[in-house]
């Protein structure tokens, strides 16, 4: 990344800068300029909110664009990645708007795989989440599908089985955007909140964080002690109303 934003400033261009949804090091990179560190970082999936996005095969389509800004994908291998993308997005939405009843036809092809039956209408998406399914299965209940490259109906499988992990990973950064404005009560006994490691605490006690806000920006506080912490706070808050 300093290579590449030095060979952009000598061609006085603007930086290349990796958000926290694109790359694991758009995380490093954010943690280390707005919260510092007097230790060596340690990069651990957990810092990242979006790490279910930063998987690695959808690295060409998250970074691609960059790569061909820079020079160091050319036009050919960018369409192909264009192509990719855009597959993928009709495979993912053709899954979310296929639907299943659970009729005895229907039920007895998923008995054929050897699958459970239906009790509820499901869409495409939904069944694929299954453990037992593959792309082979998701071609059969969704011929549609077939059309597609093999890596592409790869891939469409994934995003499927992640679909629903992805919304619930959205809807937590939500929340936590929300009450990040809670404050610690003055005087809140870190030590007490078993779920954080004692490095944690100890740094929690430390700097004292008016707020679940400051505390995120200590080094080293994981978005998952975070949430602990909030846990904490709510029985606090319950035990000095009782």
């Amino acid at each position: 990344m300093a290579g590449i934003n030095a060979s952009l400033a000598l061609q006085n261009k603007e930086p290349l800068i990796l958000r926290r949804d694109e790359a694991y090091i758009g995380v490093l990179i954010d943690d280390l300029v707005t919260k510092g560190t007097n230790e060596p970082y340690r990069m651990f999936t957990s810092r990242a909110e979006y790490r279910l996005l930063l998987r690695e095969e959808s690295a060409d389509v998250r970074l691609g664009k960059y790569g061909h800004e820079l020079g160091l994908i050319s036009d050919e291998q960018y369409e192909k990645i264009k192509t990719k993308a855009q597959q993928i997005q009709e495979g993912a939405k053709l899954l979310e708007e296929t639907k299943f009843t659970p009729n005895k036809e229907f039920n007895a092809l998923l008995a054929s795989m050897d699958e459970q039956p239906l009790k509820d209408v499901s869409t495409a998406q939904q069944l694929i989440a299954r453990k037992t399914f593959d792309v082979q299965k998701m071609v059969t209940v969704v011929p549609e599908l077939d059309k597609y490259d093999d890596y592409i109906k790869e891939e469409i499988l994934v995003e499927g089985k992640y679909a629903r992990y992805v919304d619930k990973q959205s809807q937590e950064i939500e929340r936590m955007k929300k009450y990040l404005k809670v404050k610690i009560p003055e005087g809140f006994d870190f030590t007490g909140v078993s779920g954080l490691s004692k490095e944690v605490q100890e740094k929690l006690a430390a700097f004292s964080p008016p707020t679940l806000q400051a505390a995120m920006n200590i080094s080293g506080i994981t978005p998952a002690a975070i949430e602990i912490l909030h846990i904490y706070i709510k029985m606090a808050a319950r035990s000095n109303k009782v």
